[in-house]
């Protein structure tokens, strides 16, 4: 009776859910891979958002990535695919520290616009290492990478989570493809739209509060974004119903 009482809830807790979100109304079409009505946090505001929750992140975001896989599908990402020398732009706390192989991985050159966040990801590399792999932390954004790294001089970028976070991702990707060999790779752990319209109602519906909160807009169609900056996809797959999306990328000559 137990067993089937909390099916019978489940089921009703899941139909809530999507009912809510068939119930909200859907952004316009002319919206493209924004995913919402309008991005009313600038780059700015995104980044004071970072600074302010520097030292409080990796406590907030640890279980989640835990318990949801994240923490394994960088791993299995960057662990695998990663080699040579590396760019990792909107690195953060350096929640990726610990994860790249060293004997594959040469040099990581982690890039992030806020110096809370890059300050956590020094202290981490200091207290905890970095696995044997070399590190070096820059203050920068990701539309200055030509200052950071020369063109097509990296065997790998990465960004995990980051794509949401840019005032302008497409042109934020081309710069990632501007810096990387064309042999290399492009590998991105990103969250956005899924495939299904009443989450999508949702993400939407709570977007600018989420990026008040968090500095990133969750409802961006990472796959448009990629395919818009010109970039060609090695291998997708998604997780979370969509919503997550490891992508493997090539720049184009």
């Amino acid at each position: 009776a137990f067993v089937a009482t909390s099916a019978a809830s489940t089921v009703a807790l899941v139909g809530a859910v999507v009912g809510y979100g068939y119930g909200l109304p859907q952004p316009p079409s002319s919206c493209g891979a924004c995913g919402s009505r309008a991005e009313r946090v600038d780059g700015a505001t995104r980044i004071a958002a970072y600074d302010a929750e520097s030292s409080s992140f990796d406590a907030s975001v640890d279980a989640h990535e835990y318990w949801s896989g994240i923490s394994h599908a960088r791993r299995s990402l960057i662990g695998t695919h990663a080699r040579g020398r590396v760019l990792e732009v909107a690195s953060g706390t350096g929640r990726n520290i610990g994860m790249y192989d060293a004997d594959k991985v040469r040099e990581v050159t982690a890039v992030d616009a806020s110096r809370g966040m890059l300050a956590e990801a020094e202290a981490k590399a200091k207290h905890a290492g970095t696995g044997g792999v070399t590190m070096v932390f820059v203050h920068g954004d990701v539309k200055t990478l030509g200052k950071v790294v020369k063109r097509r001089s990296v065997d790998t970028v990465v960004d995990t989570f980051g794509l949401c976070s840019y005032d302008d991702p497409v042109g934020a990707l081309r710069a990632m493809a501007n810096a990387c060999k064309l042999n290399g790779e492009i590998l991105l752990l990103e969250h956005g739209r899924s495939q299904y319209t009443w989450l999508n109602n949702i993400l939407d519906a709570h977007a600018h509060a989420h990026a008040v909160k968090w500095g990133c807009y969750w409802n961006r169609d990472i796959v448009a974004l990629v395919k818009e900056a010109g970039l060609e996809i090695i291998e997708h797959e998604t997780r979370h119903l969509g919503t997550t999306s490891l992508i493997r990328a090539r720049p184009v000559a």
